[in-house]
């Protein structure tokens, strides 16, 4: 094989190998800048649990003491009645009535607030889940970029989805720049493919292309 289109051919293989690690680091830079975002989201979300239950509490709490109050007026309300004679007594069971409806309400109501806590303790337990698979997550990403030659040497993220946004900020710069240095190196592949072409061919090529360049070299020294 001629000598230039050996050394094409060793440029078109040196070009590939950049891009493949291009394409990954660019995988990885997207699974951190998930990961970043999602921990922020669910750092959120379950930043609001504590406030939700204590509001739910307060809410049980003040729904108990009205549904005290209320059995007990229906108590007496079903005492008035029992007592009642001629036309007190519809007044009366009309009065019976309403404090039984009020004692249905506020049973409702803490059928609802059940149902609302039971809800909110399951979602916790799922974005919590959620939080430890994003952990193990961004371990995995963080040996991955470890292993790379051209990133710079990043800490793994501390414990808990705090530690998963700051670790992330940092690696997602660390990538960036690891990147760059790629493109460089390919951009400079490109170029010494190029000055190959015009040696070659007489004149400039101007792609951005390693593989026309070696096809065109090809068709020029068959």
């Amino acid at each position: 094989m001629d000598a230039r289109l050996a050394f094409a051919v060793e440029l078109e293989q040196r070009d590939a190998t950049v891009a493949e690690r291009i394409d990954a680091l660019a995988a990885s830079g997207s699974d951190v800048e998930r990961m970043r975002r999602r921990a922020a989201e669910l750092q959120s979300l379950l930043g609001r649990v504590p406030a939700e239950r204590a509001h739910l509490d307060d809410a049980a709490a003040e729904s108990a003491r009205a549904l005290e109050s209320a059995n007990a007026a229906l108590i007496e309300a079903d005492a008035v009645l029992a007592r009642a004679r001629g036309d007190a007594r519809e007044a009366a069971r009309l009065a019976a009535s309403r404090a039984a409806a009020a004692v249905r309400a506020e049973e409702e109501r803490q059928e609802r607030l059940a149902r609302r806590r039971a809800a909110l303790e399951q979602e916790t337990g799922q974005l919590g889940a959620e939080a430890a698979g994003l952990e193990r997550q961004a371990r995995e990403v963080a040996a991955r970029l470890a292993e790379s030659a051209r990133v710079s040497a990043t800490a793994a993220p501390e414990p808990g989805l705090a530690g998963i946004v700051a670790w992330g900020a940092r690696a997602q710069a660390a990538v960036l720049v690891a990147r760059g240095g790629l493109e460089s190196e390919r951009e400079r592949i490109v170029r010494e493919a190029n000055e190959l072409a015009a040696s070659v061919l007489g004149e400039p090529l101007y792609t951005a292309s390693v593989a026309l360049v070696r096809r065109r070299l090809e068709q020029a020294l068959a």
